[in-house]
């Protein structure tokens, strides 16, 4: 639990000129870190009320919500401060409470000007001219089309929810009570969560903005305010947020906003919010849910149809490739672990995937988007593959090797000395294969020369007789032989 801390720890010099005051307090910058809060920027706001009941109320308000919010889970505190600027310590002072420590309200909040000034954002920068704008300095496209003030009011009916649902009352809500941010995304802060109170506590304080008095307290039928009252001032917001041009900050009637906007069901639905009839009012959560149906009949948010890993287990020193189908979207982004992010990439050019260097294993995500916001899937998961260090000496370490010799000088007195190389022989394996004997036959030939002799006029003839007479003898001889060794043994 967060103690209470001294305002002379805080760090703020003597005298130091405060940089914002409102109806309640003034805000003063902490230089310097706060262990009991640690990474915050960190702001003290000094209740300036006159002393009184009124001021001591607003300081036990305060306290009250500190340890409200000590009381909560942590995914509950995390809800809270993501749609609320929150009491987070009381600051003493000889003792007694003065005031306490907020965040620092984030960059993205602020619109930018003509330095050295910058402005929040306030509700109210959606109800003023282009002209107004072009005077300041400011970009007249951070208010975002007709479909963001949608947004902006659908976050706005969800901060109010979230309060409503811890049983409280935020009280003082008007279009400077709360900024918006539409760069990337809608967001609302409320402001002044001092000044928020429990249902229960009969001693409340709270105010009421210019124009934002509920019909009930003006007639003087209840002095305190209530959720119902926190319902019918949300209404009049959102009227006033989508009624942009001349006479905005004065509109009272949904069935006027722009054209477009709002269907005949969110007509009649404000119309309750902002009617005398409290009882008909409908809830925070009804609106917020009425804003989301109608955000959702007017935008085409990217769609993803499918997203997957290359692989699931990848080499160090690889790439990955994310794989993807998607349609309406305009960027792709790629998260892994350990904040690792690659953005700005075109689907238009990578259609089907992205190859990726994460620095870590772990899970992948693939998010798309378009103007009106982003879609966000889980890839895959994987694991790096990694080889083991290439050592050889040490690898070989150990490993036993014979001794080689070295060669001696190659002279005539060593080589006479060497050995010489043994002959290679194969064992007896004792088996006889005797020759075949071929016995060629004597050949007796008879060449007939008688024949030739007999005929001394044809000498060509002789010669044909006695070839042919050899070949006969030497062919028959042969064919015996082949005869005998194809011959079976016995």
């Amino acid at each position: 639990m967060t103690a209470d801390l001294d305002w002379r720890d805080l760090g703020i010099a003597a005298g130091a000129p405060p940089f914002a005051s409102g109806a309640v307090g003034e805000l003063f910058h902490i230089p310097q870190p706060i262990p009991a809060l640690p990474g915050r920027k960190l702001v003290f706001k000094r209740v300036k009320l006159a002393d009184g009941a009124d001021r001591d109320s607003a300081l036990a308000q305060m306290r009250a919500m500190v340890e409200f919010r000590e009381n909560l889970s942590r995914d509950e505190r995390a809800e809270i401060d993501e749609v609320a600027v929150w009491p987070l310590a009381m600051v003493l002072e000889k003792g007694k409470d003065v005031g306490v420590v907020i965040e620092l309200i984030a960059d993205e909040f602020f619109v930018a000007a003509r330095p050295p000034d910058r402005q929040l954002f306030e509700l109210g920068f959606l109800c003023v001219s282009a002209n107004y704008f072009t005077r300041m300095g400011i970009d007249p496209a951070v208010t975002g089309d007709e479909v963001m003030r949608l947004a902006v009011a659908m976050r706005l009916a969800f901060a109010i929810e979230v309060v409503h649902r811890h049983r409280l009352v935020f009280g003082d809500l008007h279009l400077k009570n709360a900024v918006a941010a539409t760069r990337p995304l809608a967001r609302v802060l409320l402001m002044d969560c001092d000044g928020i109170a429990e249902l229960g506590n009969q001693q409340r304080v709270q105010l009421h903005g210019l124009g934002f008095k509920p019909p009930e307290i003006t007639a003087g039928l209840q002095k305190l305010q209530d959720q119902e009252t926190d319902v019918y001032k949300l209404g009049l917001c959102i009227v006033k947020m989508l009624s942009p041009g001349p006479g905005a900050t004065q509109a009272t009637d949904p069935a006027k906003t722009a054209p477009g906007l709002l269907d005949a069901e969110g007509v009649g639905l404000l119309q309750r919010a902002v009617g005398r009839d409290r009882t008909s009012r409908p809830q925070a959560h009804e609106i917020r849910a009425y804003l989301v149906r109608r955000l959702r009949s007017m935008i085409q948010l990217p769609e993803i149809l499918s997203a997957e890993l290359s692989h699931r287990v990848v080499l160090r020193g690889s790439q990955l490739f994310v794989r993807w189908r998607q349609q309406h979207g305009t960027e792709v982004r790629i998260y892994g672990t350990n904040g690792f992010v690659v953005d700005g990439i075109d689907p238009a050019v990578h259609a089907d995937g992205f190859a990726i260097d994460p620095p870590a294993a772990g899970p992948i995500d693939v998010e798309v988007w378009n103007r009106h916001g982003p879609t966000r899937v889980r890839a895959g998961v994987f694991d790096y593959y990694e080889l083991p260090a290439l050592d050889i000496t040490g690898q070989l370490r150990g490993i036993l090797r014979a001794p080689v010799p070295d060669i001696p000088a190659m002279d005539a007195g060593v080589l006479a000395t060497l050995q010489p190389y043994p002959m290679i022989s194969t064992p007896d394996l004792g088996i006889e294969v005797a020759a075949p004997a071929l016995e060629y036959p004597a050949l007796t030939i008879d060449l007939g020369l008688a024949t030739a002799a007999g005929a001394p006029g044809n000498p060509a003839k002789a010669i044909e007789n006695v070839h042919r007479t050899a070949n006969e003898i030497i062919g028959g001889a042969v064919s015996d032989v082949m005869s005998r060794l194809n011959r079976p043994g016995p």
